[in-house]
């Protein structure tokens, strides 16, 4: 008698069980319910380019010692640059700039100004030249606008715009060699 209660409620537990395991209905698993997203907006940023653009003019000295020197090169900026938003579904360009600034971490330069005094030395080995020449490194980037959709998936709404940013500056490119040579990058 025992043993007919054992398995009429081991049946009645596999059968309880089981039902457990049964997937959901095809109507429930396609429609969002009230737990689906909301809409909301969102912004990423991504790199587009980086590129250098000189500020002062190359200078160039001779170590005409036998043994390494430091050269010390004072030199002035002949250029202005700036930081620029173009926008295309919107925003401005201190909002462009403090996005980028927030999204990546990295700082941007707003502007810099011709006629400063920018330093840089280089370690220039016995009877070689070295050149130095002053850039800002400048990165672009475009902010793109998101959307949360209401099945939790994003949607691409376009670029906020994209902002031209000064990354580094002052920026040294050099170079050294036994003749005239252009600093790189």
């Amino acid at each position: 008698m025992r043993s007919i209660a054992r398995k009429t409620a081991l049946t009645g537990a596999m059968i309880i069980g089981s039902s457990l395991l049964l997937p959901p209905s095809t109507a429930s698993a396609g429609v969002p319910g009230p737990e689906g997203c909301p809409p909301d907006i969102w912004y990423k940023v991504v790199r587009l380019s980086t590129g250098y653009e000189a500020i002062g003019s190359t200078a160039g000295k001779r170590n005409g010692s036998s043994t390494t020197s430091r050269l010390t090169y004072e030199l002035s900026t002949t250029s202005a640059k700036s930081t620029s938003w173009k926008a295309e579904l919107g925003g401005s360009a201190s909002w462009g700039l403090a996005t980028v600034e927030a999204k990546l971490g990295r700082e941007v330069t707003e502007s810099t100004d011709k006629g400063e005094k920018v330093t840089n030395w280089m370690d220039v080995p016995g009877k070689k030249w070295g050149y130095t020449t002053p850039k800002i490194e400048r990165m672009t980037f475009a902010v793109e606008k998101w959307q949360d959709t209401a099945a939790c998936g994003a949607r691409f709404l376009g670029n906020a715009g994209k902002l031209y940013a000064i990354t580094a500056y002052p920026f040294f490119s050099e170079c050294v060699a036994s003749s005239a040579c252009s600093p790189k990058p």
